[in-house]
């Protein structure tokens, strides 16, 4: 690479739209700019179409929005999009924050290298139409970076036998709120006082917030009921859970929060001692918890994990010093594990710390950047 080198950044959406992926795409493009690198992307919003400068701590970043559209329309614009920065401007290498926008680069001759980022999901849930298009970005691209070692075995298995060309490596996702976290001091709290659970998720089936509940229940019949639960987020099972809330019992030990601004969500960790989150995989097999930054941001806050097994989270949660790991299908193994929590305050906060330690030292979008940047190094 130049000196000043450059990327293009194929973006499958960003913000102002909010979402996972979208707020990835915003998160390099800004830890690029920290690290010398000058990105431009491409990418899909509801908004004005054509060139945007957005402003940022760190500078500008050029924007390049084909608008909102139907789904052919939009990546026939992307195609086009693409072709005209290819011959007008210079770029070191090219990065596709999912597979789907990748596509979008296949039209044209790219001499440079190019990066795929791979979330879990998108490997697991698509049109077939696409399929054939996915299997052939994933094994032609130069390099292949997925969020979590449970991510690279669903990418693999998605390839259905097909060899993959490139590089790929394992690399984790940074954390949200990087500097709220650091600079938090967490008060210490006398070992009668009621212990704060939150989970904090989209509330569908396999985020196991039913599961929680019942073990929840179950602690409360044998008289360890030192705990207040908060349910915070939205999604398709809210009225099933409030229903389940009635049912077991735990209307005075549970509140339901609904949905959160994001300037809301660093004070969610701060006001939380334990983050619940025993996710399962979903039955049919075609959901992946691919790596659980709420966890890990939870974590960096010094809240003291309980997590799945399933998926990514259990790469930076290693059960028994930074958190607790159970099998998110027990509700027996998730009342064990807080009733470790709920009575042991001394494991509690060796857990908690020893998880932040872990977290603020190993997970930030600089050093996610920073490994690709020295991946396509080693490969020119």
């Amino acid at each position: 690479m130049t000196s000043s080198p450059t990327v293009l950044l194929i973006a499958k959406a960003y913000p102002p739209t909010v979402g996972g992926v979208e707020s990835y795409s915003e998160l390099i493009a800004r830890a690029y700019v920290r690290q010398g690198v000058t990105p431009t992307v491409i990418t899909s919003w509801d908004g004005p179409r054509g060139w945007h400068d957005l402003s940022y701590p760190e500078g500008f970043i050029r924007v390049y929005n084909v608008g909102m559209h139907r789904q052919p329309i939009v990546f026939a614009r992307l195609i086009a999009a693409i072709g005209r920065v290819r011959f007008g401007q210079r770029f070191d290498f090219i990065h596709a924050t999912t597979w789907r926008p990748a596509l979008a680069l296949l039209p044209w001759r790219w001499p440079q290298t190019k990066v795929l980022t791979i979330h879990g999901q998108e490997v697991l849930n698509y049109p077939l139409i696409l399929k054939r298009g996915m299997i052939k970005v994933m094994r032609d691209f130069d390099l292949v970076h997925t969020v979590s070692h449970s991510t690279m075995r669903a990418a693999k298995g998605a390839l259905e036998g097909a060899l993959p060309q490139g590089k790929w490596e394992v690399n984790f996702n940074g954390l949200s709120f990087p500097t709220e976290a650091s600079t938090f001091k967490r008060q210490a709290r006398g070992n009668n006082e009621i212990v704060r659970i939150l989970s904090f998720a989209r509330l569908a089936r396999r985020k196991n917030i039913d599961g929680c509940l019942r073990a929840l229940a179950r602690l409360q019949t044998e008289g360890v009921d030192n705990f207040h639960y908060t349910i915070a987020g939205t999604g398709p099972l809210r009225d099933e859970i409030a229903q389940l809330i009635v049912e077991l019992g735990l209307q005075n030990q549970v509140t339901m929060k609904g949905y959160v601004e994001d300037s809301e969500i660093p004070d969610l960790y701060r006001n939380a001692d334990v983050f619940l989150h025993p996710q399962t995989a979903s039955e049919n097999k075609r959901d992946l918890e691919g790596f659980g930054l709420a966890i890990a941001d939870s974590i960096s806050f010094g809240c003291a994990a309980v997590v799945g097994e399933t998926g990514g989270p259990a790469d930076f949660v290693k059960d028994g010093e930074r958190g607790l790991v159970v099998d998110g299908y027990s509700d027996e193994a998730i009342a064990d594990a807080l009733q470790t929590l709920l009575t042991d305050p001394a494991m509690r906060i060796e857990l908690a710390s020893s998880g932040r330690k872990w977290c603020l030292e190993h997970l930030s979008w600089d050093r996610h950047i920073q490994q690709v940047i020295a991946s396509v190094a080693k490969l020119e």
